[in-house]
């Protein structure tokens, strides 16, 4: 497959791009990188990307954005969860995985396959301390007593570390929710050991032996035949809390330990934004199971400060940020401080959620949407939050949400800012990205090299995020984005479907195109074939409202250039 060839989209004085290369080499002093994944967070949830349709305000993020800079069209890997973490960690399209539609369970495997590095091994050799905190999704191995495969929490011994988790993927401290907190176990687990708080001695603490853990560890619930495991004392509203205690206490040990001149990479995947939408009345990290005092000092309010449950677990995370720039400003290390700010993928179903026009059909479950997505005030009468999904450059909204093949299921809030290095307040349009492109920007930006047989999906923007006052090469001329949903006229409910983009530069601007295509995994002749079904030119209709399947020629096109990549080939190239 042919890669973006030099194509400039606005030609001016060449600044910062020739030397470019040989200079990251030799920085004086490598970023500390903190990767913050919001869960389910919509483009349009960022009060500053839809000012005419949020109710309820970002200031922590808006802050961010006006020092660092926004990607107005990035992605998400897939439209939902599992796929995009492994994405970003590996810089690989999913079906390099072990399961071509990722990994869900705890018991069958980590969708990192072996001889796949992770951002963090890659980082972790180059002199950084690593560390993981919240949500996984990406698979692991339970072990019984004597060492065999456990194929259910019944049969694990819990004493024992699990296997495949962040520790074995160069993470060299890790608080762990293997399923996030919309599934079991629900429990933490600290350097891949089930851990319990005591919230006496304000730490974790791990147990010695299997039967004591049981007494802790134990079935909190029973559904349909199912039952689910988590620990006595779990609470949802106090995740997020505990998670950003132990992200601070990392970030105190490595400064004490190994001092400020040496780098960090956190990466810290936050519940918030996801169902069970459960916000804390108090947010407060040095007293993280105290949330429902605000009478405490230093604590924050965040439940009914917005619109809704799921609006206010928004507002969670963006207090969480906000208390990640206070700490590392405290600390002196802002300014030294790559941070990215960004989503899993697409806003998800909301309490109080329909759509003012009836548009579309969905396949899926019956129902029909289309226009504005208006979300109201549950809990809170009286609000509105619209088009959480996010709104195109002209204002007009994105199609479909989580999970869907279309803008709103992928296209997330994308914020880099690294104030010493990277010049802000700039909104970059017209190149496209997607997350597992972070892989290879951020080594980029911090000096490292990628090995050439890893991140084989992911392109290095970094030239694009140190150019200043003027537009950069087009990095990417395809992107493709994997949804876990039918198209929607597809009454065969055919799961997997792909959006591919098609990118060319006319007059000095971006052209995109982007077909919805249906893949057949079952080959014929020896290969799986792709059919697009639909057809959008999204530079002229960001809100995929035209199908123009009928252009024989992009249809075409867009087919073939989707099979080279479902056909193993590597996307990207070396410089």
């Amino acid at each position: 497959m042919t890669v973006a060839k030099v194509k400039w989209l606005t030609i001016s004085i060449c600044i910062f791009l020739s030397p470019l290369g040989n200079s990251l080499l030799a920085l004086e002093r490598q970023p500390n990188i903190l990767v913050f994944l919001m869960d389910d967070m919509g483009y349009g949830d960022v009060h500053a990307l839809n000012p005419n349709g949020s109710g309820f305000e970002t200031p922590h993020l808006d802050n961010l954005l006006e020092k660092g800079v926004v990607f107005t069209n990035a992605h998400s890997s897939a439209s939902v969860c599992a796929p995009t973490r492994y994405a970003l960690l590996t810089g690989n399209h999913v079906y390099r995985g072990r399961n071509p539609g990722g990994t869900w369970g705890h018991f069958s495997g980590s969708q990192i396959v072996s001889g796949q590095q992770t951002l963090a091994d890659v980082l972790s050799r180059a002199g950084y301390s690593t560390a993981f905190f919240g949500k996984s999704h990406l698979g692991s191995t339970f072990f019984k007593s004597d060492g065999t495969n456990a194929n259910g929490f019944h049969h694990a011994d819990l004493s024992q570390r699990f296997h495949d988790g962040p520790i074995d993927h160069g993470f060299e401290y890790s608080l762990t929710l293997p399923a996030g907190i919309q599934s079991e176990p629900y429990a933490f687990f600290k350097n891949d050991r089930l851990a319990r708080w005591d919230n006496k001695q304000k730490s974790w603490q791990h147990f010695t032996d299997d039967g004591t853990a049981r007494s802790f560890f134990k079935v909190t619930a029973k559904k349909s035949k199912k039952i689910a495991y988590g620990m006595d004392n779990w609470s949802t509203e106090s995740v997020g809390p505990l998670l950003m205690h132990d992200a601070f206490a990392f970030i105190d040990r490595h400064v004490a330990t190994r001092g400020k001149e040496k780098p960090f990479f956190l990466y810290y995947c936050s519940q918030a934004g996801h169902s069970p939408y459960a916000p804390p009345v108090s947010f407060n990290v040095k007293d993280p199971l105290c949330t429902n005092d605000l009478s405490v000092r230093e604590a924050i309010p965040i439940a009914g400060t917005t619109v809704n449950k799921r609006t206010d677990m928004i507002r969670e995370g963006d207090a969480a940020l906000g208390l990640f720039i206070e700490k590392l400003t405290s600390l002196g290390l802002f300014h030294n401080t790559l941070i990215v700010f960004t989503s899993d993928n697409g806003a998800a179903v909301g309490p109080g959620s329909s759509w003012d026009q009836s548009l579309y059909h969905d396949a899926k479950d019956n129902s029909e949407y289309g226009g504005n997505r208006i979300e109201v005030g549950v809990e809170n009468q009286g609000r509105v939050h619209r088009n959480a999904q996010g709104v195109a450059q002209d204002g007009s909204p994105l199609r479909g949400e989580k999970g869907f093949v279309y803008e709103g299921g992928h296209r997330v809030p994308l914020v880099m800012c690294w104030s010493q290095e990277i010049p802000g307040g700039r909104k970059i349009r017209d190149q496209i990205i997607g997350l597992h492109d972070l892989f290879r920007t951020l080594c980029g930006l911090a000096g490292v090299s990628v090995p050439a047989d890893q991140a084989n999906d992911s392109y290095d923007f970094t030239k694009v995020l140190r150019a200043s006052g003027i537009e950069a090469q087009l990095v990417r001329d395809s992107l493709y984005i994997q949804s876990n949903r039918p198209w929607e006229q597809n009454t065969k409910k055919i799961f997997n479907t792909w959006a591919a983009y098609g990118v060319t530069v006319a007059n000095n601007s971006t052209d995109v195109w982007k077909a919805v295509l249906e893949y057949n995994t079952k080959k014929i002749d020896g290969r799986s074939y792709a059919k697009c079904v639909e057809l959008f030119h999204l530079s002229d209709d960001p809100s995929e409202s035209q199908d123009l399947s009928g252009n024989s020629v992009r249809r075409a096109a867009l087919e073939v250039q989707f099979q080279g990549m479902a056909s193993g080939e590597r996307t990207v190239q070396e410089e």
